[in-house]
């Protein structure tokens, strides 16, 4: 992910830098980037910032007019209980893993690393979307799905570092489900959140952690930009959580985790996390499957 150091106190938040869980080597095979000692930077994104263009077979039409279609089943609440489980089961199947191999330097003096992230499945017929830094100069992407230990190959289909968001796409698509999408709009806040995503890359599946909606419509400043119309949340998000989902009580997602920001020159930060709009974020999926799917 992305880690946003803090301003001096009153100013907003302004610097991200990537918390994508990334290591580093120069030779020997590409290590999985697992355990708390290869984290490059604190969480934000989840691997990388940009990307570029990739194979995309499918009809480009189509293709938008599904992405994001199909619904998962919906949790509910238990009376006045967050029934956290069943929010689980509603919407882990559709949070998938994301691993990149990176090549790094300048002339013979490059080293290959890996980095980590999370995705979020758009449509059964393998349309994926992740933050454009967890993909961002990735020479392969592999994507493991929910009950399924092999991981899948991934093609970028294209990326928009500028609003952090690229989608990727499966040829494999045995047991993709689609994610049970919300909207942003219905968020107020105080409402309670699930952060779901490969924390950290821990071997074992996904983690969840659960807050509440701190502020609607932040805004922060990243090595691509400015993100707009942000949600600000307490959830604990960590490196690898990048491009995962934000949920809703009602097992809907509701935003694409993206940064946190970190204590810097005195400034103390705690529990200040962001996650793209899953408005924002599906609209610009459907561009940018249109365009290149």
């Amino acid at each position: 992910m992305w880690s946003v150091p803090l301003p001096p106190p009153a100013a907003p938040p302004h610097v991200v830098a990537p918390a994508a869980r990334t290591t580093h080597r120069t030779s020997g095979r590409v290590r999985r980037a697992g355990g708390v000692a290869a984290i490059a930077l604190l969480a934000l994104g989840a691997g990388y910032i940009g990307g570029r263009y990739g194979d995309g077979s499918a009809d480009s039409g189509t293709a938008a007019s599904n992405a994001l279609g199909a619904q998962a089943q919906t949790a509910s609440l238990q009376g006045q209980t967050l029934d956290v489980a069943t929010i689980l089961d509603a919407v882990e199947p559709s949070v998938v893993s994301i691993e990149t191999v990176v090549s790094v330097g300048n002339g013979r003096f490059r080293s290959e690393g890996t980095g980590a992230g999370t995705g979020i499945v758009l449509s059964a017929d393998g349309y994926i979307i992740t933050n454009a830094h967890v993909v961002e100069g990735a020479t392969s992407i592999a994507v493991t799905v929910n009950g399924d230990p092999t991981p899948r190959v991934a093609t970028l289909v294209a990326s928009a570092p500028a609003s952090d968001i690229a989608v990727l796409k499966l040829a494999n698509t045995d047991g993709l489900v689609a994610a049970p999408l919300g909207s942003s709009e219905d968020l107020r806040v105080g409402d309670t959140v699930l952060a779901i995503g490969n924390a950290l890359a821990l071997e074992g599946g996904l983690s969840v952690t659960q807050g509440i909606v701190s502020a609607l419509d932040r805004s922060i400043d990243t090595d691509s930009g400015s993100l707009d119309n942000l949600i600000q949340t307490d959830a604990a998000i960590s490196s690898g959580n990048s491009g995962g989902a934000l949920v809703n009580a009602y097992g809907k997602v509701v935003g694409i985790n993206t940064a946190v920001a970190a204590s810097s020159s005195g400034v103390q930060a705690s529990n200040i996390g962001f996650a793209i709009s899953i408005d924002d974020a599906a609209a610009l999926a459907r561009q940018l499957i249109a365009s290149n799917g």
